[in-house]
């Protein structure tokens, strides 16, 4: 019938538009509508064998579903399945890729809450990220 898909969205993982940056191949779907300044979002993020991410906290709950594993959340090891939620302003990490790499359904209460903030400014992949922004101006949590 006509119109019965108004109102929904497809898209895969593969085939949305990604942001490769020195911590991570992601991927970022906001819900709810632009007018929402706190409308939440997930990203789906991947890393080759033994990439990862720094130590880091975000302002909002968060979600890392385990979609391939393992990856290692600071110091334990999670496996394909696993879920760990994060309470807002919590640090974790490092994130560390299994020899296979790693992917995550990384979701979000608030697109702004997607913004990592950092432990180590001086960590060489956090300056790294930090560059990448500057010179690419794009990021998960901005439109």
């Amino acid at each position: 019938m006509s119109g019965d898909n108004e109102g929904i969205q497809f898209s895969s993982l593969d085939s949305a538009e990604r942001l490769a940056s020195p911590v991570g191949d992601a991927a970022v779907w906001r819900l709810g509508y632009d007018e929402d300044p706190v409308r939440p979002g997930f990203m789906h993020v991947r890393w080759g064998p033994g990439e990862g991410s720094p130590e880091h906290r975000h302002k909002s709950w968060t979600a890392n579903v385990i979609l391939k594993g393992p990856l290692r959340i600071g110091e334990r090891w999670f496996q394909t399945g696993d879920v760990a939620v994060i309470e807002p302003n919590i640090w974790y990490g490092p994130l560390e890729a299994g020899p296979g790499g790693a992917e995550i359904l990384e979701i979000h209460a608030t697109i702004p809450g997607v913004e990592a903030i950092w432990r180590d400014r001086d960590d060489p992949a956090v300056r790294g990220v930090v560059k990448w922004l500057e010179e690419t101006g794009k990021a998960a949590w901005k439109d």
